[in-house]
């Protein structure tokens, strides 16, 4: 069945529910279920109306990929809807630092729901995401509001994380939306780690040899 003559089928609330989806999907990449109304109902019509829609993005080079599991609906480039982990529609290059960002969120995502958390959102405060950088080495790199805020609200924009409360406020929280696994190229985690990982051993490296520098001088003192 052609697209004009599934769409005539179609109701005029039907319709207007189709633009929104498409809409949506273009311009944020996700529809999380459990975010609110909206999206409920957003998600509810993408699950329904999956081939139709598929059909109509498919005329662009997109095609739409809905994981039931996660209550996540998402587009994705045509021909790559079978590997979610590597979301190429409406791509984003990310700055590193919005990278370190966005794969701490992911490691306390997934952290969370390893240890039994059954909530698909999951709410975390900003000190909890501030430990995870200091896992990494990068905590002193995000010491002002201004650069943390821009990156959260750039997440914000693609339905990955919402964030309740003014950001520097004791009762800030971030909730994480089961989107970010699909958001996450796995090559751009292991640069990360990767990259952590020469930082540390260069932080150790010149912290041993000013150890031995101070012994050394320690010594000739001493020898004198």
């Amino acid at each position: 069945m052609g697209f004009e003559t599934e769409w005539d089928i179609y109701t005029s609330n039907e319709k207007e529910i189709f633009k929104r989806v498409c809409r949506k999907l273009l311009k944020s990449t996700f529809i999380v279920k459990e975010k609110d109304d909206e999206n409920k109902k957003l998600y509810a019509f993408a699950v329904k109306n999956e081939e139709f829609l598929s059909l109509y993005l498919g005329y662009m080079g997109f095609d739409i990929k809905v994981d039931r599991d996660n209550g996540v609906a998402m587009v994705v480039n045509l021909g790559n809807s079978d590997d979610s982990s590597k979301i190429q529609a409406n791509r984003l290059k990310l700055r590193k630092a919005d990278t370190v960002v966005l794969c701490c969120l992911w490691t306390v995502y997934l952290d969370r729901i390893r240890r039994g958390n059954l909530s698909k959102g999951i709410v975390v405060s900003v000190i909890d995401l501030k430990q995870e950088l200091e896992k990494y080495g990068f905590r002193d790199d995000f010491d002002g509001k201004t650069l943390m805020a821009k990156i959260l609200d750039l997440f914000k924009a693609y339905n990955l994380i919402d964030v309740s409360g003014k950001l520097g406020d004791p009762d800030c929280n971030i909730k994480i939306y089961p989107s970010i696994q699909f958001a996450l190229d796995s090559v751009e985690f292991q640069n990360l780690v990767e990259e952590n990982d020469r930082r540390i051993k260069s932080i150790k490296l010149a912290a041993n040899e000013e150890d031995e520098e101070d012994e050394t001088m320690g010594e000739s003192e001493y020898d004198e």
